[in-house]
């Protein structure tokens, strides 16, 4: 029996220390699938010369990230309904720090007031600033991932440990 229970809290505080990682491994793939629905923007915006609406809907089918997939569905309910974006685009996600919510609106307002040509070149813009972003959350990721992973196996020991 006390080797069920001592399995129940290790398991437990493992299971913390994977949601507090959830948070690192989030951004990482927030900012890898932004990377790629602007390269799908990009290439449409070159090529299809689509309605932006219908762009933003078409990238956002097939997003790895949750919190972008939130994000690109936020700003198509805006646009369907003629409204004007803004900071709203980003309730219910926290995983974004204020300057990378201010790169992502700055990016997303900017989308559809230049010719085709000259957006081309702003999405390339933007995404070098996001790969930046994206650097820094993979170095995070690898720190500190893993880390509360570890910590929440050895805390669960540690509690074992206490209570035998």
């Amino acid at each position: 029996m006390t080797i069920i229970l001592i399995l129940i809290i290790i398991f437990c505080f493992g299971l913390i220390g994977f949601k507090l990682s959830a948070f690192y491994i989030n951004r990482k793939k927030f900012f890898s699938s932004l990377q790629i629905f602007m390269s799908n923007l990009e290439l449409d915006v070159s090529f299809s010369q689509d309605k932006l609406k219908n762009l933003i809907q078409k990238n956002s089918e097939n997003l790895s990230s949750k919190e972008l997939n939130t994000l690109c569905k936020n700003i198509f309910e805006l646009l369907d309904k003629k409204q004007k974006i803004d900071y709203e685009i980003f309730n219910h996600i926290k995983i974004l720090k204020k300057e990378e919510k201010d790169l992502i609106f700055s990016f997303f307002n900017s989308l559809g007031r230049l010719d085709a040509y000259s957006q081309s070149k702003e999405i390339k813009t933007y995404q070098n600033k996001i790969n930046d972003y994206y650097i820094v959350a993979n170095d995070e990721c690898k720190k500190y991932a893993s880390l509360f992973i570890k910590l929440g196996i050895i805390f669960g020991i540690l509690v074992c440990l206490l209570i035998i």
